[in-house]
């Protein structure tokens, strides 16, 4: 199904990145496709599940063994839990899922990811097929600040997303608790609250003595090429991020975190165009993103933000002359180890169907000509590339090579891989193209 992929991503985007003088940026884990073969009896593990309104369920779905050359060579199917871990085929070299999703603008279509060079790989992670649903069951609840007074003199209040808090908040089921930042208007202060919701009320009633977690200031550094800069915690228990603030360029904000409730702390650097150029019909957003973790005082080492250069234009120039769909990113940014292509092609047959395609791979390597057999015969009518993306990424101070970063990989896949130190400089360029 190499037809389909890599020529019409190479023309667009290196037609628009010439235009435009070039692009670069940072990356992360994987292995590259430099041949050998894959070890009889090796045992992966992998979960399927499908996401509806936050919340994660089982998924049974189609996982296809490929040979080096792609050809499929078996395939099973996810057990109940969504799960499957045992011996491959032998000869497997790369693995792909296949699954049916629903997504909310485009109704029904088929979902597919692929994992290349997996033969350094334990662990291939979770697998998520959105399950859109009109109704997620989110509910308005009233903020009552009556009984407020130094906080409502002399602070603002805003959810932990940067949203003002403006008289109600809206808390889905998947919302355990509220978190709640003031602001100070007048002095560098910042006092956070973290609020139980109520179970038989929808008022949420604050006082004072709700604010008793108190913010640590954190110094704004921005590389020469940043928008702006972040700080958020993230919260292990809920896997999620809290607290988010904003600084823009230009603008002396003041950030802050607030250790007493997120342990682990992230100061974030953003570099994006305002508007997606638009070159010969192709509409193309890129930005570029760097992590660095933040100390319970607020100290931190600047993890330097990829630099929109002309390597990756250079890059993606030469797929274009491959025939055998090679690529090699890894002149762009030293810390890349991984790439993500994305694609969503719509098949013009007599019911407009269309299929989303995830292929994930080394910073340099090989994507092989991939078919799946019966689980997803090649389309016979005209297939049209509407999107694609590529996201190069990597983790800071680590080694990039193969059985590294399948280390670092399979540490991910046992999740919480954001409380280690070995993950906080998380570095990532993303390209993204829309074909009209």
């Amino acid at each position: 199904m190499n037809k389909f992929i890599l020529t019409p991503l190479a023309i667009a985007l290196s037609l628009t990145l010439s235009a435009c003088g070039g692009s670069s940026s940072d990356g992360n884990s994987a292995s590259s496709l430099n041949g050998g073969s894959t070890a009889q009896l090796q045992t992966i593990s992998l979960q399927a599940l499908t996401r509806q309104c936050g919340t994660d369920s089982a998924y049974q779905t189609d996982v296809v063994f490929h040979n080096d050359d792609g050809d499929a060579i078996g395939s099973v199917k996810t057990d109940a839990q969504g799960n499957f871990s045992g011996e491959l085929p032998s000869g497997t070299r790369h693995v792909s899922l296949l699954g049916d999703v629903v997504d909310e603008t485009d109704g029904g279509y088929k979902q597919i990811f692929t994992e290349l060079d997996i033969e350094n790989r334990a662990n291939l992670g979770k697998f998520y097929f959105n399950n859109f649903s009109e109704g997620c069951g989110c509910t308005e609840y009233n903020v009552d600040t009556t009984a407020l007074s130094t906080i409502a003199s002399d602070y603002t209040i805003y959810q932990s997303q940067g949203n003002e808090v403006s008289g109600s908040v809206n808390i889905c089921p998947s919302d355990n608790k509220l978190y709640l930042t003031a602001l100070s208007r007048y002095s560098v202060d910042a006092k956070a609250a973290v609020i139980d919701v109520p179970v038989n009320s929808s008022v949420i009633t604050l006082t004072d003595e709700d604010f008793i977690h108190d913010g640590v200031e954190v110094p704004v550094q921005l590389d020469f090429n940043a928008d702006y800069s972040s700080t958020r915690g993230y919260i292990e228990a809920e896997n999620t991020y809290q607290f988010v603030q904003y600084s823009f360029s230009g603008i002396s904000d003041t950030l802050f975190i607030f250790p007493t409730v997120t342990e682990h702390n992230s100061y974030v650097q953003f570099d994006f165009m305002s508007d997606p150029m638009n070159v010969d019909g192709v509409e193309v957003d890129i930005h570029s993103y760097a992590r660095s973790a933040i100390e319970t005082d607020g100290d931190y080492q600047l993890t330097e933000l990829p630099t929109i250069t002309d390597d990756l234009g250079f890059s993606l120039l030469q797929i274009t002359e491959n025939n055998d769909a090679s690529f090699d990113f890894s002149n762009v940014d030293n810390r890349f180890a991984r790439t993500t292509w994305g694609y969503s092609f719509l098949v013009d047959d007599a019911a407009e169907s269309r299929f989303d395609w995830t292929i994930r791979g080394g910073i340099s390597g090989q994507i092989p000509d991939l078919s799946f057999g019966s689980i997803f015969p090649e389309p016979t009518d005209e297939v049209i590339l509407e999107e694609l993306t590529l996201l190069l990424y990597g983790y800071a101070g680590n080694a990039t090579d193969a059985n590294s970063y399948a280390q670092l990989l399979d540490t991910i896949s046992e999740g919480g891989h954001l409380t280690k130190p070995e993950f906080s400089n998380y570095v990532y360029i993303f390209i993204g193209a829309e074909l009209y």
